[in-house]
């Protein structure tokens, strides 16, 4: 009885550990933005970021894993939809543009 008690215990432990090490392979998108036409995905690779364009009425994938530079080419509307929301490392001094509107920090505005 203990034997066959151990011996479940280490398949229990073993179905558990591999089943979350598949789970953690699988590849999740970074975001998705749902604009009025097209739904992009953003998923990172070791390259930069990985743009999948598909179309919004049928969930039809138009392309997949473009680069910046392809998407711009194929894309410009959405390219530039989608890269002023992408953050970098730039440093800011407390103003930051973001799709078109000026971002004012609390300290500047008149009490």
């Amino acid at each position: 009885m203990r034997k066959l008690s151990v011996t479940l215990l280490l398949i229990l432990g073993f179905s558990v550990f591999f089943a979350t090490a598949t789970r953690a392979s699988e590849k999740l998108p970074l975001t998705t933005l749902v604009l009025r036409d097209h739904k992009i995905t953003i998923n990172t690779t070791p390259n930069g970021f990985a743009y999948t364009v598909i179309r919004a009425s049928d969930g039809t994938v138009l392309d997949a894993q473009l680069n910046d530079t392809q998407l711009q080419a194929k894309y410009p509307e959405i390219y530039d939809a989608v890269r002023p929301s992408m953050a970098d490392g730039k440093e800011t001094n407390d103003a930051t543009v973001w799709g078109g509107t000026q971002h004012v920090p609390a300290n500047a505005l008149p009490k």
